[in-house]
């Protein structure tokens, strides 16, 4: 019996597309679906607050994990569900890339020309189904809109056009396909040095006589970072807030080849 793939969205910012372009990224860490474990110790509940402290999370099933509790009153705490389930699949299943993306012409056999904003290429996508979805027509009366606004011909220039979102991109317009090799679920800082640089980090400095390297620090433009787990927590920080490395939030760290990029 033929088993089938299941296929979900992940949205990634500009940088971490080019990491992915260049082969520099095969990892990456998410909070989603987590959130009940990491307002941890705000969840309210009727006993002193440290009455439990989460251990490590147990996969019981593909794609389903259980906290696991050091406590001293219960196995959890009453009303919180410790079992959570993956919500990027499991091993094997693939994410298709979302990321920032203008449209383009729209040809006249069809489909639609696509912008991808962290370098600018183009290439003409046609959605899976058809007749051509509602969506299709929406995104051209909405350049038409763009070019109406600026009082310019239709298709006269791109750049009038609007920029749009990672988690706008639909499912044709996706130009890379990812397939999950591992996941792991543990607290962002104990990520390893070879786990951080697999998060797509840039090495920006290497001494080749003394193997000293420089990481980027992405929350200072001048700065270098000498360690690159201290280069990821900045791109963390960056993204998620100052601070949010240091609250140790748990996270799914997911590691994936690349299947497919589009030229």
């Amino acid at each position: 019996m033929k088993t089938l793939i299941k296929e979900r969205p992940i949205p990634f910012s500009p940088d971490m597309v080019l990491a992915l372009l260049r082969g520099r990224k095969t990892q990456t860490s998410r909070t989603r679906g987590l959130e009940r474990f990491n307002g941890w110790p705000d969840w309210r509940i009727p006993l002193h607050e440290d009455a439990w402290k989460i251990c490590y999370f147990t996969e019981e099933d593909p794609g389903i994990w259980r906290a696991v509790f050091l406590d001293k009153r219960g196995d959890c705490p009453p009303g919180l569900n410790p079992v959570v389930k993956c919500p990027y699949g499991k091993t094997g299943d693939r994410l298709w890339v979302r990321e920032p993306w203008k449209v383009g012409l729209f040809p006249l056999f069809g489909g639609f020309e696509v912008e991808y904003l962290a370098d600018g290429m183009r290439r003409v996508c046609f959605p899976a189904c058809a007749p051509a979805p509602a969506w299709l027509g929406r995104l051209k009366e909405q350049s038409l809109e763009d070019y109406q606004k600026t009082g310019m011909e239709p298709w006269a220039d791109r750049s009038v056009l609007r920029r749009r979102a990672a988690m706008f991109m639909p499912r044709a317009a996706s130009r890379i396909l990812l397939e999950i090799t591992d996941i792991e679920l543990k607290q962002l800082r104990a990520i390893t040095t070879t786990e951080a640089i697999a998060e797509g980090i840039e090495e920006i400095f290497y001494d080749e006589y003394t193997s000293a390297t420089g990481w980027k620090n992405y929350l200072s433009p001048d700065g270098m970072c000498c360690r690159a787990r201290d280069s990821f927590f900045t791109w963390w920080d960056r993204i998620n807030g100052a601070g949010a490395a240091e609250n140790d939030p748990w996270v799914w760290m997911i590691k994936f080849k690349v299947l497919e990029i589009e030229e």
